[in-house]
């Protein structure tokens, strides 16, 4: 839908630089303020807008994404039911090109700008549910305890060659327990938090009859897709997490190879363990495996194609809502 004003959104932690793109304004007479990143601050930049008569229902938000920086000003677009898009940093600085001069305000400007280049196409944004929320927050949490619980391991292991204080020991091996204990805790939560919402529920089951989809890699999903709203189809997700292959053949060096966009690394990082688990107990991506090794291909090229075909089968399973069945031929 097209928009008479776009608007672009620099944002740090406690400001926002404010742009508005109008077709016919050059960089030196555009609209730009600044405002604290706060409700507060957006209320401040509501009246603003309204004094230079620009519309918030005629306008379109533009602005990167920082995390929870993000986060207040989305809940006010979509309160004052506002259309924004929510773009990633790295797909911006690209589509910038070659610049010159940086600084809050020309950024905001760009990024006003580039929603005007993209308004016929430009894909609106939406803060994910309540509970898909807290299923962000919470596995946050565990990946950051998993992590300590790796580092005691390690140490455990270290003092069994070098044996230092018992006291040291005890202590470890104490909070390593008292870690394990917090992740399992986590783990109840974000399950009680699936089971009390019955769509979430019932997409995470259905992932989880994808052999090689464990527990954490269908809630990782659930939450990046936003339950399966934020993307239309398999590849569109795939190119988000840098799994989608991408010709790329300028150059003699790399003519022939593929290219893998940058996307969530750590999103393609954790379906690694799904890989491996498909390549010991499913038939139809083992006789792949082989296949593609067999012919010479290197062992990351095969895994993030095996990566691409388990997204496949986690979208088609949820567009019809019914559990992942396994072909004839590898039933045997």
């Amino acid at each position: 839908m097209k928009k008479n004003h776009y608007i672009g959104v620099d944002i740090s932690k406690k400001t926002i630089d404010v742009a508005v793109y109008k077709k016919e304004s050059v960089k030196n007479n555009t609209l730009c303020e600044i405002f604290f990143n706060s409700p507060e601050g957006f209320k401040e930049m509501k009246k603003w807008l309204r004094k230079h008569a620009v519309s918030l229902t005629d306008s379109l938000f533009c602005m990167e994404a920082t995390g929870h920086y993000t986060y207040e000003l989305c809940l006010f677009l979509e309160q004052q039911k506002v259309a924004y898009s929510v773009q990633s940093p790295l797909h911006l600085k690209r589509s910038f090109g070659l610049t010159h001069g940086k600084s809050d305000k020309v950024d905001a400007y760009r990024i006003a700008y580039y929603a005007y280049l993209h308004r016929e196409d430009i894909k609106y944004s939406k803060l994910a549910s309540h509970n898909v929320q807290t299923l962000k927050s919470l596995i946050a949490e565990r990946k950051s305890l998993v992590v300590e619980i790796a580092r005691c391991k390690a140490q455990l292991k270290e003092f069994g060659i070098h044996t230092p204080h018992s006291g040291t020991i005890e202590r470890t091996k104490a909070l390593k327990k008292f870690l394990e204990d917090q992740v399992e805790t986590i783990e109840k939560e974000m399950h009680q938090t699936i089971e009390a919402d019955e769509q979430l529920k019932t997409n995470y089951n259905l992932l989880l009859s994808i052999d090689g989809i464990g527990s954490v890699n269908a809630i990782n999903t659930i939450i990046a897709t936003h339950n399966f709203e934020m993307f239309d189809n398999a590849r569109q997700y795939a190119s988000y997490i840098g799994v989608a292959p991408f010709e790329h053949t300028s150059g003699t060096s790399v003519r022939g190879r593929t290219h893998v966009e940058a996307g969530a690394k750590m999103l393609k990082a954790d379906l690694t363990g799904a890989v491996r688990s498909c390549i010991n107990h499913d038939k139809e991506i083992k006789k792949y495996y082989e296949r593609k090794i067999a012919e010479g291909k290197a062992y990351g090229v095969v895994a993030n194609a095996i990566k691409f075909k388990l997204l496949l089968r986690m979208f088609a399973i949820i567009k019809r809502q019914s559990p992942f069945v396994r072909k004839p031929a590898y039933l045997i």
